[in-house]
């Protein structure tokens, strides 16, 4: 015999907004209307009471309730990478940075700069098709992207994160740096030490006091003719 809809829900009503939900936790028994149940499902979460939410811009949800979020613009640091010796990320998606640990011609795999001489320290940025160098740091080239220098200054960029820089000593034949001589310099001639102004000027009057000059014998001198 053929069940119905009539049959199946003989003797039993649908549900009401007035049914009476009965839960517990622990020994504590809560109760409420299901038009309550529903009005509290629906109402609008704010920053002080749980509530219902809807995606917004940017946001996605899958049908098992898995909340995607997806910021343009957005960029994700990945690490340092050797672009002259390492293939191009396969799975790179836009937005994704490296940091160039080598400098030198970048392999084929890399669209966009694929043969272009790369520096060490250049920030590789994909935008979802192609590479590009330095582009991280917008188009005007804002922001340091490496320290050159010239001589007598010198920079160790073996780790392009923390750059050293240094600066030679002077010499005779060139620019540098140098350190003033102390008083034990002065006594023993140091080579490389220098003195300033100051110093030059104790020294002189050390050797030659003011006002202190050579006496000089005329009778020493030949006759006039």
């Amino acid at each position: 015999m053929a069940t119905t809809t009539e049959s199946r829900t003989a003797g039993r009503s649908l549900p009401q907004p007035t049914d009476l939900l009965l839960m517990q936790r622990g020994s504590t028994p809560y109760r409420a209307t299901a038009e309550e149940v529903k009005a509290f499902m629906l109402t609008p979460a704010t920053a002080a009471a749980i509530g219902a939410i809807k995606p917004g811009t940017n946001l996605s949800v899958d049908g098992d309730g898995t909340l995607h979020a997806a910021i343009p613009g957005a960029l994700t640091y990945r690490g340092a990478i050797d672009p002259t010796t390492t293939e191009a990320p396969a799975g790179a998606e836009a937005g994704d940075v490296y940091l160039a640990s080598s400098g030198g011609p970048a392999l084929a795999s890399w669209s966009g700069i694929a043969g272009q001489d790369i520096a060490q320290g250049d920030l590789l940025l994909f935008d979802g098709s192609n590479w590009s160098a330095n582009a991280a740091l917008g188009p005007d080239g804002a922001g340091v992207i490496r320290i050159q220098v010239v001589a007598p200054l010198a920079v160790d960029e073996s780790d392009p994160a923390q750059p050293l820089l240094s600066v030679a000593l002077a010499t005779s034949d060139t620019a540098g740096v140098v350190q003033l001589a102390d008083p034990l310099a002065l006594a023993d001639g140091t080579p490389g030490r220098v003195v300033d102004a100051a110093q030059l000027q104790a020294a002189m009057a050390t050797a030659q006091p003011a006002g202190d000059y050579m006496p000089l014998d005329l009778s020493t001198l030949p006759a006039l003719p």
